[in-house]
């Protein structure tokens, strides 16, 4: 099944395949130490389980994604939080405006954008950022290669996949395999190079597998809007 995001259908499998356990929520929740004077973003927020946790923690939260079908989930089980926001909008299209961010989030979402597009988009949000701001992503990306070697290590990649998702591997391996060939996981080092172009530096890495894990970055001092 390939991602047709307006489709109900398509968001309904993605919910019931690939919902996140609490407990990897907690950790996210754990890194991004968020407090309530924090104003939080959250890119690709789909059906609102990350806000949900989140917003009774923040001082506001804003959720952005391109799925009506996600986001019409999202305003229902958030209606009438105070300080919550949902936006429709494509990740390049998004503009913070006057919006200023202590916090930022994007899990499984931003693997869809091209290494150039990532730059743009960071540079883009970047200046909504204040300095010492943490943005932490969890996403698709190789931690042993670039993206350019990835037929070389082709294999390797497939046979870890296998091992990695186990009992679920044949209900989710069309999309994960659609996922390395057709979007665009990068390596991690060329994450650091785009994060640092925008004003932020990575403090951490944590390789959950070759091709997934969570990156948190901090943004510098002189680098706000």
């Amino acid at each position: 099944m390939r991602e047709n995001w307006s489709d109900e259908n398509y968001a309904a499998h993605y919910n019931r395949l690939y919902a996140t356990p609490a407990e990897e929520f907690q950790a996210c929740l754990d890194l991004l130490a968020l407090g309530p004077e924090d104003s939080l973003v959250d890119f690709g927020c789909g059906n609102g389980d990350f806000l949900a946790l989140a917003a009774d923690r923040v001082a506001s939260a804003l959720g952005v994604d391109l799925s009506g079908p996600q986001l019409e989930i999202a305003r229902t089980r958030l209606s009438g939080r105070p300080g919550v926001e949902i936006l429709q909008s494509t990740f390049l299209d998004f503009d913070p405006g006057a919006r200023r961010f202590t916090r930022g989030f994007s899990r499984k979402a931003l693997h869809h954008l091209t290494d150039s597009e990532k730059e743009l988009f960071l540079a883009r949000i970047g200046p909504a950022f204040q300095p010492g701001a943490l943005f932490l992503l969890e996403d698709g990306m190789f931690f042993g290669f670039e993206r350019e070697e990835l037929e070389a290590n082709w294999d390797v990649l497939v046979a870890e996949a296998q091992a990695y998702y186990g009992d679920s591997w044949e209900a989710k391996k069309p999309d994960i395999l659609h996922s390395f060939r057709n979007e665009f996981p990068t390596g991690v080092r060329r994450w650091e190079r785009i994060f640092e172009k925008a004003g932020f530096t990575v403090t951490e890495r944590r390789a959950r597998s070759s091709f997934y894990g969570t990156l948190l970055a901090v943004k510098r001092q002189g680098n706000e809007g």
